[in-house]
């Protein structure tokens, strides 16, 4: 069994994932959230650095439980939920979202922690490291989104 799946199967088992029926149609409703995310803390990046940090967060996030979705997974609610979607990433979906985007999806999570619960989030977060992390969420949302939209079309095809 590769790595992947063995993660994959110990993440089941200790319930950091959970198995639920598949949905196609919600995944890309989620991946439609995520992208509106993106736009939105473009928006704010000068005006709510905190909010708009939260919100490249939460497109990454949402892009990520799309796929897990699609393949009826999700994640498991409370603490570590966060920590568990990354890793899916890094382990389901290595060979989609770059390497560099994970490691920047990582920092972009401990932002938003920074945020929503540390000191003088607005003196430590600019408008500049916003930008940034909003291309990196659009990069895992439309890789995530081209992956999804490859998974349809190879049910769609005949087999051979």
């Amino acid at each position: 069994m590769s790595p992947d799946r063995v993660w994959l199967s110990e993440a089941i088992a200790t319930r950091d994932l959970e198995r639920v029926t598949a949905n196609m149609a919600a995944a890309g409703d989620r991946i439609n959230d995520a992208r509106r995310h993106v736009r939105s803390a473009r928006a704010l990046a000068d005006d709510d650095t905190p909010l708009a940090t939260a919100a490249c967060h939460d497109a990454i996030r949402k892009a990520i439980t799309a796929h897990m979705l699609a393949n009826g997974l999700r994640p498991r609610g409370g603490e570590g939920s966060h920590r568990i979607v990354l890793e899916y990433a890094r382990t389901q979906l290595g060979d989609v979202i770059d390497e560099d985007d994970l490691e920047e999806a990582r920092e972009i999570r401990q932002d938003r922690a920074l945020a929503e619960y540390g000191d003088f989030p607005t003196r430590q977060l600019n408008s500049a490291h916003v930008r940034a992390a909003a291309q990196v969420a659009e990069r895992i949302v439309n890789a995530v989104a081209e992956a999804l939209a490859r998974q349809v079309q190879s049910r769609r095809e005949p087999k051979r």
